[in-house]
Protein backbone atom coordinates (compact mmCIF):
# COMPACT_ATOMS: atom_id res chain seq x y z
CA UNK A 1 0.00 0.00 0.00
CA UNK A 2 1.06 3.53 -0.03
CA UNK A 3 2.23 6.18 2.68
CA UNK A 4 2.18 9.93 2.70
CA UNK A 5 2.61 12.70 5.09
CA UNK A 6 0.40 16.14 4.18
CA UNK A 7 1.94 19.04 5.91
CA UNK A 8 0.33 22.05 6.37
CA UNK A 9 1.35 25.34 8.11
CA UNK A 10 -1.08 27.70 10.43
CA UNK A 11 1.11 30.37 11.93
CA UNK A 12 3.95 28.52 14.16
CA UNK A 13 1.92 25.53 13.80
CA UNK A 14 2.08 22.96 11.93
CA UNK A 15 -0.36 20.08 11.03
CA UNK A 16 0.78 16.72 10.02
CA UNK A 17 -1.82 14.32 8.66
CA UNK A 18 -0.01 10.91 7.49
CA UNK A 19 -1.86 8.95 5.58
CA UNK A 20 -1.81 4.90 4.42
CA UNK A 21 0.53 2.51 5.56
CA UNK A 22 3.57 3.05 8.02
CA UNK A 23 5.90 0.31 7.81
CA UNK A 24 9.22 -0.46 7.39
CA UNK A 25 9.34 0.68 3.37
CA UNK A 26 7.46 4.10 4.46
CA UNK A 27 9.61 4.66 7.64
CA UNK A 28 12.41 7.17 5.71
CA UNK A 29 9.30 9.38 4.50
CA UNK A 30 9.34 10.69 8.01
CA UNK A 31 13.42 11.26 8.05
CA UNK A 32 12.92 13.86 5.25
CA UNK A 33 10.75 15.68 6.79
CA UNK A 34 12.11 18.66 8.70
CA UNK A 35 10.61 21.52 11.26
CA UNK A 36 12.70 23.92 12.53
CA UNK A 37 12.51 25.21 16.09
CA UNK A 38 12.42 28.55 14.00
CA UNK A 39 9.69 27.70 12.05
CA UNK A 40 7.13 26.15 14.57
CA UNK A 41 5.84 26.29 18.28
CA UNK A 42 3.64 23.26 18.27
CA UNK A 43 3.03 20.36 15.61
CA UNK A 44 -0.17 18.49 15.57
CA UNK A 45 -0.57 14.72 13.98
CA UNK A 46 -3.71 14.01 13.23
CA UNK A 47 -3.72 9.94 12.79
CA UNK A 48 -7.44 9.61 11.59
CA UNK A 49 -6.21 8.07 7.82
CA UNK A 50 -3.00 6.18 9.26
CA UNK A 51 -4.67 2.94 8.45
CA UNK A 52 -1.85 0.20 9.64
CA UNK A 53 1.39 0.79 11.64
CA UNK A 54 4.14 -1.72 12.28
CA UNK A 55 6.81 -1.86 15.01
CA UNK A 56 9.40 -0.76 12.31
CA UNK A 57 6.68 2.67 11.70
CA UNK A 58 6.10 3.10 15.17
CA UNK A 59 10.19 3.24 16.04
CA UNK A 60 10.20 5.68 13.34
CA UNK A 61 8.04 8.06 14.23
CA UNK A 62 9.06 7.85 18.11
CA UNK A 63 12.17 8.92 16.49
CA UNK A 64 10.30 11.60 14.68
CA UNK A 65 8.37 13.38 17.31
CA UNK A 66 11.89 12.53 19.27
CA UNK A 67 13.99 15.24 17.62
CA UNK A 68 10.83 17.37 17.80
CA UNK A 69 11.16 17.43 21.53
CA UNK A 70 14.84 17.89 21.47
CA UNK A 71 13.99 21.06 19.32
CA UNK A 72 11.89 22.10 21.63
CA UNK A 73 8.73 22.25 19.70
CA UNK A 74 6.10 20.96 21.40
CA UNK A 75 3.78 18.10 19.58
CA UNK A 76 0.84 15.75 19.87
CA UNK A 77 -0.93 13.30 17.84
CA UNK A 78 -4.62 12.37 17.74
CA UNK A 79 -7.47 10.16 16.10
CA UNK A 80 -5.76 6.98 16.28
CA UNK A 81 -7.18 4.42 14.41
CA UNK A 82 -8.09 0.84 15.94
CA UNK A 83 -4.65 -1.18 14.43
CA UNK A 84 -2.63 1.23 15.30
CA UNK A 85 -3.90 2.12 18.83
CA UNK A 86 -3.92 -1.61 19.39
CA UNK A 87 -0.17 -1.23 18.36
CA UNK A 88 0.82 1.93 21.24
CA UNK A 89 -1.14 -0.35 23.83
CA UNK A 90 0.30 -3.48 23.36
CA UNK A 91 3.96 -1.56 23.52
CA UNK A 92 2.42 0.43 26.50
CA UNK A 93 1.40 -3.36 28.21
CA UNK A 94 5.89 -4.36 27.99
CA UNK A 95 6.07 -1.43 30.56
CA UNK A 96 5.32 -1.34 34.02
CA UNK A 97 3.01 1.79 35.70
CA UNK A 98 5.32 4.53 37.33
CA UNK A 99 4.22 7.11 39.43
CA UNK A 100 0.86 6.84 41.94
CA UNK A 101 -1.38 7.48 38.97
CA UNK A 102 0.21 4.47 37.77
CA UNK A 103 1.03 5.92 34.41
CA UNK A 104 2.64 3.99 31.69
CA UNK A 105 6.68 5.57 31.18
CA UNK A 106 7.26 3.74 27.90
CA UNK A 107 8.41 4.93 24.50
CA UNK A 108 4.94 5.50 23.31
CA UNK A 109 3.99 8.27 26.18
CA UNK A 110 5.22 10.84 23.39
CA UNK A 111 2.23 9.76 21.67
CA UNK A 112 -0.53 9.72 23.56
CA UNK A 113 0.29 13.65 25.15
CA UNK A 114 -2.34 16.02 25.10
CA UNK A 115 -2.29 19.82 23.38
CA UNK A 116 -2.20 21.00 26.83
CA UNK A 117 0.41 18.54 28.60
CA UNK A 118 2.68 19.03 25.20
CA UNK A 119 2.65 22.63 25.22
CA UNK A 120 3.56 22.63 29.05
CA UNK A 121 6.45 20.35 28.44
CA UNK A 122 7.47 22.67 26.05
CA UNK A 123 7.41 26.08 27.92
CA UNK A 124 9.17 24.22 30.56
CA UNK A 125 12.24 23.04 28.65
CA UNK A 126 12.25 26.79 26.99
CA UNK A 127 12.18 28.23 30.43
CA UNK A 128 14.78 26.08 31.47
CA UNK A 129 17.43 26.24 28.67
CA UNK A 130 16.75 30.19 29.26
CA UNK A 131 17.50 29.85 33.06
CA UNK A 132 20.40 28.17 32.50
CA UNK A 133 21.91 30.20 30.23
CA UNK A 134 21.01 32.96 31.48
CA UNK A 135 23.08 34.97 34.20
CA UNK A 136 21.10 36.66 37.12
CA UNK A 137 22.02 40.46 35.69
CA UNK A 138 20.66 39.05 32.20
CA UNK A 139 17.62 37.93 33.30
CA UNK A 140 17.19 41.31 35.75
CA UNK A 141 18.31 43.64 32.69
CA UNK A 142 15.74 42.24 29.76
CA UNK A 143 12.84 45.13 29.40
CA UNK A 144 9.52 43.38 29.66
CA UNK A 145 7.49 42.73 25.78
CA UNK A 146 5.12 45.60 24.97
CA UNK A 147 2.56 43.86 22.61
CA UNK A 148 2.51 45.10 18.83
CA UNK A 149 -0.42 45.68 16.54
CA UNK A 150 -3.58 47.74 16.72
CA UNK A 151 -4.61 49.34 19.21
CA UNK A 152 -0.73 49.30 20.75
CA UNK A 153 0.58 52.57 20.50
CA UNK A 154 4.29 53.25 21.42
CA UNK A 155 4.46 56.44 24.01
CA UNK A 156 5.66 59.85 22.49
CA UNK A 157 9.28 59.58 23.21
CA UNK A 158 9.63 56.09 23.70
CA UNK A 159 12.55 54.33 21.94
CA UNK A 160 11.73 53.90 18.32
CA UNK A 161 9.92 57.05 17.52
CA UNK A 162 11.30 59.95 15.83
CA UNK A 163 10.75 63.43 17.73
CA UNK A 164 7.67 64.92 16.26
CA UNK A 165 6.28 61.82 16.36
CA UNK A 166 2.43 61.04 17.99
Amino acid sequence: MFFRVMLRRNGPTVCLAPAGELDLGSGSALDELYIGADEATVVACDSRNLAVMDHTGLDGLIAFFGRLDVCGIAFFAYDWQPQPRRLLDLIDAMYPPTGTKGIRGGPTGLLRRSLLSAVRLNVRTRLSALLSTSTPAELRSTPPRRPRGPGSATPPGAAGTAPGDG
